[in-house]
Formats: C-alpha cells, structure tokens, sequence
C-alpha cells in the first residue's frame, strides 16, 4: 500500500474538507467461502432443563441450610458460617498486610531497575459511548506522560459510528476492509489512520455491532503476538497495517514492534502516569502477563452527591464480588491477589497486556467456539470479557502472573439507575461466579486461586440463607450473647474494615474522598442484603442468555450521530454482506494528497 499524507487545517471539521481525489488501492484479499460457526447451539428447551437443575440445586442448599441453622441452635452453625463467609476477607487482609510491609523493605534494599523506552498500544473500544467521551478518553489518554516510552492509539468502534476522524489533524489514509468476527460473521472494518495533535492514532470502525469481546480479540489478533488459528481476513490485515501504515505512524522514532497493550474503556478517564506506571510494573516481573489499576467511580460535576455513585464508591463485601471493582473490593482482595501474583479479573478500564507468546494461546481459548453442551460453558464464553480473559492468560501456566498497581488510577462513569445497575451487576455476576466455576476446577490454576474460587462458589450459592444468617446472628446478640463466642467473630469480620480505613488514611485518592466513602460504608449496610439477593437472582433466572444488557446509559452518554442512509451500519447488517465484494475489489479505499 502507498501512502500518501492529507494534512487538515486545525479547527476544519470533515464536511468542509474538498472530497479525496479518487485513488485506490487494490485489495488482493482473496474471496472465501462463507464461514461456519463451529458452536454448539444449545436448545431452549435444553437451556431450561439446566436452568431448572441449577436453581433447583441452589434452592435446596439454601433451604437445607436454614433448616439446619433453626433447628441446631447448639452447633454453632451460625458463628461456623459467618467465620466461613468471613474468611477470604479476613486472610486478604493478612496477606496484603505482609505484602505491603516486604515491598516496602524490598524497594528500600533494592530499588527499582530503569526500565528501557517501550512502545505501547493503547486500546479503546467504543459502542455507546458519546464522541465527546471517546475524544476525553483519547486526550486523557495523550496528556499521561507516558514518557520515556511511546504509544500509538486504537480506537474500535463497533457498529456505532463516532466522528473521531474530525478531531484528527493529520489523515494519512483512509480504507475499508473485510473480517471475519469471532463468531464466524462476515463484517466490514471501516480504518482512519493519522494523528491527533501530535499523537498516532487507528481508529478501527465495525460497519456491524459484533460486540467487546470481538473487538478485544480483534484487537489482540492485530497488535499483539499473533495466533496461529485467526481469520485469514485479520492475518492479511495484520501484515497490512504492519507494513505499510505503522511504519509512517512511527516513522520519527524507532519502531520494531509493541511490547505492551494498554486497554481503557471510552468512558474512563486515566489519570496522570498510570500508563507508564502499568507498563514498567509489567516490564520489571518477567513472568508477568499483564497488570491493572484502582478503578474509582467518576465524580462529574452536578453527580458528586449523588446516591448511586455514593452506594457504589465503596461497594461493600456483601456485593463486591459482583461488582469487580471499586474501593472495597479492590484494596482488601484484588490487593491481596496482586500480592499472590494472580489477580483474577483485570478490569477493562486500567489493564496493561504484555506482548508475549503465551498472550497467543490466551486470544485462541478466548475466542474458541463452545462444542460442548453445559451451559455454564456457554455463559462464561459468551457473556464473559475482562474476567474471561483474564483466566485465558493465567490458565496458560502456573508461573505467569497478574499484578495489581493501586497507584495506577482510573475513574469510570457508574449506572445511575436500578434498571441500569442490575443489568450492569447481572452481566458481571454472572460473569464472577460461574467463571469461579473454572478457576476452581480448571487448567493450571494454583492451588491459592483455587481454594479462594471454593469459597466464593460456596459464598456466592448460599447468598439466601446468608441474609437469614445474619437475622439468627442478631438474635443470638441480643439473647444469649458469649463474648468469648464473639470475639472470633469479631476479629475476622473487623479486621479487613480496619485495614480498608487504615487504606483511605493513607491513600490520597482515597483520601479525598473518604466522606463519601463513609456514606457509601452506611448506604451499603442497610442495602447490600437486598442488592446481593436481586443481583444473584437474576442472574440465576437469567443463566443460559448471553443478552448484554444495557450499556453506556449513563449521564454523560450522548446518542449517536445518525450516518447517512447510503452508509447506515443498520443497512449493512440488513442486507448481509452485499457491498463485501467491492470491498474485496478495493472499492472505496480513499488516500489523501
């Protein structure tokens, strides 16, 4: 492919620029026969049948349970499953405690190595969110002092088109080409290269919705270490951008290829350092596969007070493990879980992947068809993203590890609304239990990361007769109370809060915000019972859809810009794939002088 640079004047939006001149460039991808999704589809009827055993069999436990903890009053079931329920807490916070204290001596004896000038991909995949939330992301994003290191921006947009073109100052070309999905439908990508201001940028637009999964794979397939088994459509598109576009990207700075892909959501916003902080932190463990930051719930002016984001900023332990993230969550378990090196969810918003062989084998599980017939399999694979992905990377060894950097930060726009909560928090429940399932029984998983799925599984199926637990608990209090009794109790439920406190004193981003983490420690209390009852609810009702939900809907979310008829997304989809094989003859392809 060659080349040819269009620079735009600063401020000129694309409809005042003069149309391209017509030049293409011949597409030689070769046409191919349609693919086939190798998948196993399950029947509703054979869904249901599944459905019906797994809420059959949670039903009974629960039951059983109660009946057990009413009738044997003198066995101590009530203290024995609270200190159970306790205890992943409990030892997450001893081991954070050593954790912290050997870092310290460890940095104090033997600092830091400098870390040589690494090239990072920086992915944002975009549906729903607004222009102006991509471009923030994007200047978020170029204004992070990543250096010594250099970076080049991916934007995917996936089925809904975002004028991001407008926002770059320089367009090097412009170029439509085919792809296969990884669910094996045929698709149109629409690609920008350029620059913005000063930044190398992609942006990557799928003419049909295929969702983030697929354009995380996509992603992966393009930039990172390449595997063996991707659509021959991605393979040719690969050799294409890495001859002839990545070159002229990065043709000012020497460039052999990306050690690193940084992944955000458009509706992040990453502070100051975090990039850099994530990379050498990586760069520095050889058996490191990847690293993620603190997520915090983002506090937009108008919403600092208000109730969901007050709720979730803390996010307390009844219903973290639904939640993947926030304050809570983050500084008692997935800090103990960095310590261990096998941090079980990388969030989305704040992960660095290593470019490394084994990531290759990581995208092929992650992408692979489903030919069995459970449905937990079904779910995990479907449904599943950040934490599907993140048991892809570590189920490739028992040594690669996954790290946790708190001081690497980022802030994410929070569901404002039931509706939008509970869609949210069935998707990531979802997601969080039944993908335990797999780290407790699954390939090469330590036997840490198993013992801790145990107890979350046991945790997590025991949530109603965990609410009537907590009643039988406050009676015993006010009846028949032994301190001696308590005090266990007390020890393993208490210390974790005490180490979060300690956290807030001394975190700054905590810091700021630590009255509204302590409205948010009493709106949980008196809401978590109930929360952590619908959540798991519907997730049970919900077991075999693999339905997204509802997405971006946020307060800051704007519509979409409304494409033309001749270019609707919709139209494409409608219509199959009609326009593929002009695109397969180079039609349309635009390069600029």
């Amino acid at each position: 492919m060659t080349i040819i640079e269009f620079e735009k004047p600063l401020g000129t939006r694309t409809s005042q620029l003069t149309q391209p001149k017509d030049m293409t460039d011949i597409c030689l991808y070769p046409k191919i026969i349609d693919p086939v999704d190798t998948a196993q589809m399950l029947t509703k009827r054979h869904t249901r049948f599944q459905q019906i055993i797994f809420i059959g069999v949670i039903v009974l436990l629960n039951i059983c349970m109660a009946i057990a903890a009413i009738l044997g009053k003198e066995t101590k079931l009530t203290l024995i499953a609270i200190l159970f329920v306790k205890s992943k807490d409990f030892l997450s916070t001893v081991v954070s405690i050593l954790g912290t204290l050997i870092q310290k001596a460890r940095s104090f004896f033997r600092p830091p190595t400098p870390v040589p000038p690494l090239w990072i991909l920086s992915l944002i995949p975009a549906y729903s969110e607004s222009e102006e939330q991509i471009v923030k992301t994007i200047f978020s994003l170029r204004d992070n002092h990543v250096e010594p290191h250099h970076q080049v921006i991916v934007v995917i947009l996936d089925g809904k088109p975002r004028d991001v073109r407008s926002h770059m100052t320089r367009v090097i070309c412009e170029f439509e080409r085919p792809y296969v999905s990884f669910k094996a439908k045929r698709g149109v990508l629409r690609i920008k290269a350029g620059f913005m201001m000063d930044v190398p940028i992609i942006v990557i637009e799928k003419v049909r919705n295929a969702g983030k999964k697929d354009s995380l794979i996509l992603c992966h397939d393009l930039f990172n270490y390449p595997r063996h088994n991707s659509p021959l459509y991605t393979q040719l598109l690969r050799k294409e951008l890495w001859e002839s576009v990545l070159p002229v990207l990065t043709k000012s700075i020497s460039f052999k290829g990306f050690d690193m892909v940084f992944c955000t959501d458009a509706d992040s916003r990453v502070h100051e350092g975090a990039v850099a902080q994530l990379a050498e932190a990586v760069a520095r463990d050889e058996n490191a596969i990847a690293a993620c930051g603190l997520v915090l719930v983002e506090l937009e002016p108008g919403y600092e007070w208000s109730f969901w984001n007050l709720y979730q900023q803390f996010q307390g332990r009844r219903v973290d493990t639904y939640t993947r993230k926030y304050a809570f969550g983050q500084y008692v378990r997935r800090r103990a879980e960095g310590f261990v090196g096998k941090v079980t969810c990388l969030p989305g918003c704040i992960t660095m992947v290593a470019v490394r062989e084994e990531m290759a084998g990581a995208i092929r599980k992650y992408a692979e068809p489903v030919t069995g017939c459970m449905v937990f399999s079904h779910q995990v694979q479907y449904l599943g993203t950040d934490r599907r992905l993140t048991y892809s990377m570590l189920s490739q060894g028992k040594h690669l590890r996954t790290l946790f950097v708190p001081r690497a930060v980022s802030e994410t726009v929070a569901p404002q609304s039931i509706q939008h909560y509970l869609s949210q928090r069935r998707r990531w429940g979802s997601n969080a239990y039944f993908n335990n399932y797999f780290y407790l029984a699954g390939e090469k998983m330590i036997l840490v990361t198993r013992i801790a799925a145990a107890i979350e599984v046991i945790r997590m199926s025991l949530v109603y007769y965990r609410v009537l637990n907590t009643v039988l608990f406050i009676r015993g209090l006010i009846h028949d109370a032994h301190i001696m009794e308590l005090l266990g109790v007390l020890i393993v439920s208490q210390v974790p809060s005490l180490w979060f406190v300690y956290s807030v004193v001394l975190d700054p981003e905590l810091r700021m915000r630590a009255h509204k983490l302590a409205i948010g420690f009493f709106i949980n209390k008196c809401l978590s019972p109930f929360m952590s009852i619908m959540v798991f609810t519907k997730v049970a009702i919900n077991l075999g859809s693999q339905a997204w939900g509802m997405s971006g809907i946020t307060f800051s979310t704007a519509p979409a810009s409304q494409p033309s008829a001749a270019n609707s997304p919709s139209e494409s989809a409608g219509h199959g794939f009609e326009k593929l094989p002009e695109v397969e003859k180079g039609h349309g392809i635009a390069f600029y002088e």
